[in-house]
């Protein structure tokens, strides 16, 4: 196959596997806010938030590292060896971070003032364990160039997330929604593990280099702190929303956040594909990589500016055509926050290309100026203007970010060879 069509199929498999989880990610939050009241909704996206950092956070940076030196190691003998590598190491960092979670979670609760959600969350601690295992297939199988078992991970996940809560859930339980989401996730983790024993033969056989397990946990420590404050970053908005306003505004611009939330994921998509393929480059083709990658960041943003304004007339005229009327209100936020799906879809391509070229501790500078900027804006607007300074806030924080991230992308095709990397 030439390197052209290799680049079309992933692409299209890691565009499908997003639009899976599209698919199924609207359907969920249509049937939620067509079951909930604002405020039940409300206090769900608060807890949902500290859940979701809890869950992100496990990932540690494991994943994005092992995606790095999975990708340096695919043409070599060594491939299932460090394969089986990282996977022990995942398995071991969420198990130990699930066990540190379940002493610490009650700290952590009565900080923010929620402690309401204490008994939830440690019935949510086996999700927690099993997330960052499950994700870990979705970056080895893009690692490897091998997108159709990421949509297949990204297929049951998601499916089976929508088809339980239809299922299970009852007004007002949001335990029963706890156990879907750990059951899809459970049902996710197999299939990974299985499509990893397809794609590798005799990887349980395999030795595994121990010698290069320092590496990939160091490489995965910046990557860890920035995924701290980008996880906070994400959810901090919604947590502060509840304790500075109310249930009702926190369900108001939850509705607003996951209707854009997902948007960005166009551009990962597209990264998937492309991004693995133009990281690895010699003198001779640096220059051909670089224009290529010019042409998608072209192409994309101009997908991002049709999104952009495809979102505002939704918030305008559409909002009917989904939620019930008293989620009316997210229209405001949700106008806010279109300057923040152009800026992530942009920026999340640039910072894959940052990613696999070694320039994690660069984005994690990058996106320090993001994570303060995020919560002074939120601490300043929330109380003036509710959802919609939360909104605001998201937007004007990814500026520098995205504008950091294209520049040094633009320097990442230079070869340490050079001096100038």
């Amino acid at each position: 196959m030439t390197t052209g069509a290799k680049y079309v199929r992933e692409t299209l498999w890691a565009i499908a596997a997003k639009a899976a989880a599209f698919a199924f990610y609207y359907a969920l939050l249509y049937y939620l806010t067509r079951t909930m009241s604002v405020a039940a909704w409300g206090d769900w996206s608060a807890f949902f938030a500290v859940l979701n950092i809890l869950m992100l956070v496990s990932d540690q940076g494991i994943n994005t590292a092992s995606k790095r030196f999975i990708t340096e190691a695919r043409s070599s003998a060594q491939l299932a060896g460090v394969i089986k590598l990282t996977f022990f190491l995942r398995v071991l960092t969420s198990l130990g971070y699930t066990i540190v979670v379940a002493f610490l979670v009650p700290t952590l609760l009565r900080w923010i003032g929620q402690m309401e959600y204490l008994h939830l969350i440690q019935r949510s601690l086996l999700l927690v364990a099993l997330y960052g295992m499950m994700e870990y297939f979705k970056h080895l199988f893009e690692a490897l160039h091998q997108l159709r078992f990421t949509f297949l991970v990204n297929f049951l996940e998601h499916g089976c997330k929508l088809a339980l809560v239809v299922l299970l859930f009852r007004e007002g339980s949001f335990f029963t929604i706890v156990t879907a989401f750990t059951l899809a996730v459970g049902i996710a983790l197999a299939a990974g593990v299985i499509g990893m024993a397809r794609t590798v033969p005799g990887i349980f056989r395999a030795a595994m280099p121990v010698s290069r397990l320092k590496a990939i946990y160091f490489y995965s420590l910046p990557i860890f702190f920035m995924s701290i404050g980008g996880f906070v970053a994400l959810e901090v908005d919604t947590i502060m929303l509840k304790n500075l306003r109310t249930a009702y505004d926190t369900g108001i611009y939850s509705a607003a956040k996951n209707i854009v939330l997902f948007l960005p994921h166009i551009s990962l998509a597209v990264s998937m594909g492309m991004v693995p393929g133009l990281s690895v480059f010699d003198e001779h083709t640096a220059q051909a990589n670089r224009r290529l990658y010019y042409r998608v960041l072209g192409a994309l943003t101009a997908v991002y500016v049709v999104i952009c304004g495809a979102i505002a007339v939704f918030a305008l005229f559409g909002m009917p055509l989904f939620f019930k009327p008293d989620y009316y209100a997210a229209s405001l936020p949700l106008l806010a926050l279109i300057p923040f799906v152009l800026l992530g879809g942009v920026s999340n391509y640039s910072a894959y290309l940052l990613d696999y070229r070694g320039f994690a501790t660069t984005r994690a500078i990058n996106f320090g100026f993001t994570i303060i900027a995020n919560v002074l804006l939120n601490w300043w607007w929330i109380p003036k203007w509710g959802a919609v300074g939360a909104a605001a806030a998201s937007s004007v924080a990814f500026v520098p970010y995205c504008a950091l991230n294209l520049w040094q992308a633009h320097h990442a095709f230079r070869l340490r060879s050079e001096g100038k990397e």
